[in-house]
């Protein structure tokens, strides 16, 4: 049997909550669309409980789930999956205040950055992205324009923040924790999909112009500013309104104290090339 489900224009959590109720044990879901669906897809699929194999086909503007996975035709992922031959993956479960946020599988993002992404997600900008020649060039100029206008703001994120308990060096504007092996299409890394307990993780101060410039072209040559860890634990000296973005969503979460990054032990079947 063959099921079509629709994405929603809804938050993540609603309409993985929604694809959840329909998955069953063994089923092959495939995500057909950019990260936003594949994220949405694998939150699904554990919310669900039920073992079944996660596939993505890209069709999104950016696809850095996919390019994780490795870009196969239909008939692959069908052939694939006959055989039985997928990995395992574990993705990064992360928790505001205590309480499960979201399951995310490639990288996760808090502060300037996350804020930014949130242009993207404007149906105007959607629309011209859509039909850009080249959706990097389009993505960078709005992404530019709108760092320009921002970028001497001081609420990103809140000075005397700790992680793991140790304070944060005053003026870094995001907190970065990575676990497939490209993000926004153009940063790489090396990829923890597949590692059980670790991922990257580091954090960046990007008000001046030209220490960003300078972080993201070392970024884009391989050298990403952190190092490997098991957990993170964010603390705000008080509750705080921060945005947060996870491969093609988030927001901002109002009235935060603490987020913690880490692997729960938990995997999902993913077909991969």
């Amino acid at each position: 049997m063959i099921l079509k489900y629709e994405v929603k224009e809804a938050p993540l959590q609603e309409d993985a909550g929604e694809l959840a109720k329909i998955i069953r044990k063994d089923d092959l879901v495939i995500a057909a669309g950019g990260d936003g669906t594949a994220a949405m897809v694998t939150n699904a699929i554990l919310l669900s409980g039920k073992k079944a194999t996660l596939a993505v086909m890209p069709f999104g503007n950016f696809n850095d789930f996919a390019e994780t996975l490795g870009k196969m035709s239909f008939e692959r992922v069908i052939k694939k999956f006959e055989e039985g031959r997928y990995i395992e993956y574990y993705p990064l479960d992360i928790k505001i205040d205590n309480e499960h946020y979201v399951y995310a599988s490639v990288y996760f993002t808090v502060g300037m950055m996350a804020e930014a992404a949130r242009i993207m997600k404007r149906p105007k900008v959607r629309k011209k992205l859509i039909r850009a020649k080249n959706r990097m060039a389009f993505s960078a100029r709005k992404m530019f324009f709108w760092y320009v206008k921002n970028k001497r703001r001081k609420d990103f994120l809140p000075f005397g923040m700790k992680i793991n308990g140790r304070d944060v060096i005053k003026n870094v504007t995001d907190y970065i924790a990575m676990n497939g092996k490209t993000m926004a299409g153009v940063v790489p890394a090396d990829g923890w999909l597949d590692k059980p307990g670790k991922f990257w993780s580091g954090t960046m101060r990007n008000r001046s112009f030209w220490r960003m410039f300078g972080k993201f072209v070392k970024a884009i040559e391989g050298e990403l500013p952190g190092k490997e860890t098991e957990e993170d634990i964010l603390e705000f000296p008080k509750k705080t309104d921060v945005f947060v973005h996870a491969e093609g969503e988030g927001g901002m979460i109002k009235n935060v104290k603490k987020i913690e990054v880490s692997k729960n032990g938990m995997s999902l079947r993913v077909i991969s090339s």
